[in-house]
């Protein structure tokens, strides 16, 4: 036999080899039978070579050399699919292969560092590899008497040509193929990759018509997949997670944190409502954000916005307090099915909404507002003191919250089928206080029912709280962080700094800085609205002058006066932003 090396840099498939092959090469690159010297040195003889030379023959050795991910990085601006490990180990796999190593050059012609260590006899390449003679005069001024063998790329009779290129524009073909037909796939075949949350407590607490009463949170907890709990229309933001499946085609943004995540995913819902104003209705928030922020979270909304101002997050089993919360609740919290159809066709939570109907009394409605902040607040309270009693209570008070506000939430059958709305009142008082701790649906209308208890309950269902991260990892809040959120209360007069909201807003459109603004910077912000708005007004009334003296009917002393309020207008204005500078 003959010891031979043939080097092969395959750019387009972002690996680069130097191979001492252990077994006879043919002319055009297959491997050959075993033969003798003479046999093999008459199959390449027909090729061109730049040098040629009589060795002796000795026992073979395979020696693959492949190009660094570090250096296929520097040539093409990409590094290769798989890892140095993961190419090794699979190169090393193949049989004829007697050692792999990385190569110890870079650059375009890493290969020459490994030939100097190897010094080969043949140089094996194919017909499409580039600048051949500088190749050759590498090893020449290297001192390698190496001989150059040129196959042409060319496939097995029978089988099609292949490239690295029509591989990946293959790949991509089939992915997208895939990815249209996810999107005509139902829902359950997204159960196992999107997330499921429970809104906990607090309910309604993240529309602006219920926050702009009563400051509050709801509280959301975010659930591993449950063959038993996790279905649609069980208030578990079924129409939430179908838009996530149109939004992101059945998987998750994991380059996106969750907060922004969540903001995406709000704002495709609620386009028709914000933009177009075909729907009258919001999909609330808590939603989203219960979606995408793992663990057990506290939501705060305030004076009448659609989004919460703080989102405090638990979500480190690492921290042995919050582990103990996470299986504190798993233990106390039952999942009960209800074995009827609790929600009816065509069914509308709010078909009477106390807190929209004009001829109730304000008071009245802060009053219902308050009561389901304070239940939440209550709910809060008792997760982190790990308080059942409490917990149950705070339940059932939100489900009497949301009987007065929103009287179809908890009865869907009122006044419409009495045999169907006694059959699930009975229901639920038989797994409320005093038989438990507490109750409340798992949405309006029905769903679940979520009961707390310390003892176990009847055919109920365990859920289990997902602490991985949804989408992109973001840092967990401290128990501390927890106990410190801002908690229910009036609304607000002035919101505090650092909301993203347009309280917080220049005239510009942009955000104030998480504090407070020094006393210059509020100056120049307020001089610069005070010469916007006067500059208007200036504007405004030069149109009303313009106007009038096309007009008879408008007398002098009209535009006198015109012109004495522009020229007052624009002095003040003058004096106000000078001052204020």
């Amino acid at each position: 036999s003959v010891s031979c090396v043939a080097s092969v840099w395959r750019r387009s498939a972002g690996v680069g080899q130097w191979a001492s092959v252990p077994r006879q090469v043919g002319w055009n690159g297959q491997a050959a039978a075993p033969r003798r010297c003479s046999s093999l040195a008459a199959s390449i003889s027909s090729t061109p070579a730049t040098s040629s030379s009589s060795k002796r023959c000795e026992p073979l050795h395979d020696n693959v050399r492949i190009g660094t991910s570090d250096n296929v990085q520097a040539l093409k601006g990409r590094a290769p699919m798989y890892s140095d490990e993961e190419r090794l180990f699979m190169v090393r796999q193949i049989k004829g292969v007697h050692n792999a190593a990385l190569s110890v050059g870079s650059g375009r012609f890493d290969f020459v560092e490994d030939a100097k260590e190897l010094r080969p006899d043949i140089y094996f390449v194919n017909d499409d590899a580039s600048q051949l003679e500088e190749r050759m005069s590498l090893f020449e001024k290297a001192g390698l008497d190496v001989r150059i063998v040129v196959a042409p790329r060319k496939a097995a009779p029978g089988l099609e040509e292949r490239s690295s290129t029509s591989m990946k524009e293959r790949l991509r073909e089939m992915l997208a193929a895939e990815d249209a037909a996810k999107q005509q796939l139902p829902m359950e075949a997204f159960h196992r990759s999107l997330p499921w949350r429970f809104c906990f407590c607090g309910g309604w607490m993240d529309l602006k018509w219920c926050n702009e009463l009563w400051s509050g949170c709801a509280i959301t907890i975010n659930i591993a997949f449950h063959e038993g709990i996790c279905r649609d229309e069980c208030g578990l933001a079924t129409s939430s997670r179908k838009w996530a499946a149109k939004l992101w085609n059945g998987g998750m943004p994991k380059h996106l944190g969750p907060l922004r995540a969540a903001q995406f995913l709000w704002g495709a819902e609620n386009f028709d409502a914000a933009a177009t104003e075909e729907r009258l209705y919001w999909a609330g928030s808590q939603d989203h954000c219960g979606l995408l922020f793992s663990g057990v979270n506290k939501l705060c909304y305030a004076g009448g916005r659609h989004w919460p101002h703080t989102v405090v997050s638990l979500c480190d089993p690492a921290d042995p307090r919050q582990a103990a919360i996470f299986a504190w609740l798993e233990r106390v919290v039952h999942i009960v099915d209800i074995p009827f159809v609790s929600r009816p066709p065509g069914y509308n939570s709010q078909e009477v909404n106390r807190l929209k109907d004009p001829s109730v009394p304000l008071a009245e409605k802060v009053r219902m507002v308050r009561t389901l902040a304070e239940a939440s607040e209550q709910a809060w309270d008792a997760i982190l003191a790990m308080d059942a009693a409490k917990l149950g209570k705070a339940l059932s008070d939100t489900m009497a919250a949301w009987e007065a506000m929103l009287p179809y939430t908890t009865d869907p059958y009122r006044g419409k089928d009495a045999a169907k709305s006694e059959e699930l009142r009975a229901f639920v008082a038989r797994h409320g206080f005093p038989h438990t701790a507490g109750c409340l649906f798992s949405g309006a209308g029905g769903g679940f029912l979520m009961v707390v208890s310390e003892a176990s309950v009847e055919g109920a269902m365990k859920m289990r709280i997902n602490t991985d991260p949804v989408v992109l990892p973001y840092g967990s809040s401290t128990i501390e962080e927890a106990h410190s959120a801002p908690r229910a209360g009036p609304p607000p007069s002035k919101p505090p700094w650092g909301v993203a909201t347009p309280w917080h807003l220049d005239v510009d459109g942009r955000p104030f800085p998480d504090k407070a603004p020094d006393a210059s910077q509020l100056a120049t912000q307020m001089w610069r609205s005070a010469s916007f708005a006067c500059s208007r007004v200036v504007a405004n009334a030069r149109s009303c002058l313009l106007f009038d003296s096309c007009v008879e009917a408008c007398n002098s002393d009209a535009r006198v006066a015109t012109v004495a309020a522009v020229a007052v207008a624009s002095v003040v204005g003058v004096a106000l932003g000078r001052g204020l500078r």
